[in-house]
């Protein structure tokens, strides 16, 4: 894909903009379903031990086929119009919009377009109707190798929270910067910038970090 202006940067948005594993947690844990005898229950229950891996099934101890249902439902529903942003991430993507940078989100969501569109709406709300362009919005856990080969050897950043994919980023020739969460502490990588917050993410598009 040609790109004319270098000041993009290509971002995930679950985990890296929006609180996405505090609110899908909260609505497994809100979920209820009824038994045989009409009685409410709540199915879903976290394991204490289990809450640093990225993998959702193993925190709630379902199968990957349980867990791929129900992140699709979430995925789905009206919880994408109410999701909360990273914190201090509105204060630092609006910053670089005002300073000339613009935003490609590529995101494994879902593909019911209303879904899609409660995202679109939800990002505009936090971060400005402007921010964001040629949104890359893909099935619930699909690969993103299809999104990121639009951008092969631009060298433009790429902002993920999944070790896997900030990795792949280096594959089309980017700059992956991997936001800092408990459950991709394993990744050490010398050509995965690693960072707090978006805070160091100006610093670092800004030339103020050096890497």
């Amino acid at each position: 894909m040609p790109i004319s202006n270098n000041r993009i940067i290509l971002t995930d948005v679950d985990g890296v903009l929006l609180e996405w594993e505090y609110h899908f947690t909260k609505w497994m844990l809100q979920k209820t379903l009824f038994d045989e005898r009409g009685a409410r229950y709540h199915p879903y229950r976290l394991l204490p031990d289990k809450q640093n891996t990225y993998w959702m099934e193993e925190r709630f101890g379902l199968t990957k086929n349980e867990i791929r249902i129900c992140i699709r439902e979430f995925n789905r529903s009206a919880w994408m119009g109410t999701q909360r942003p990273m914190l201090e991430s509105q204060t630092w993507v609006k910053l670089l919009a005002a300073e000339g940078w613009t935003f490609i989100p590529i995101t494994s969501q879902t593909s019911d377009i209303p879904a899609q569109e409660l995202r679109k709406k939800r990002l505009g709300e936090l971060f400005g109707d402007h921010v964001f362009t040629n949104y890359h919005i893909l099935g619930t856990g699909a690969d993103k190798d299809s999104a990121l080969a639009e951008f092969h050897d631009t060298g433009l950043y790429w902002v993920e929270d999944k070790p896997k994919n900030a990795v792949l980023g280096l594959k089309y020739g980017l700059k992956p910067i991997l936001i800092d969460h408990p459950y991709n502490q394993d990744l050490q990588h010398p050509d995965v910038i690693r960072v707090s917050n978006w805070k160091d993410i100006h610093k670092i598009v800004n030339g103020k970090i050096k890497i």
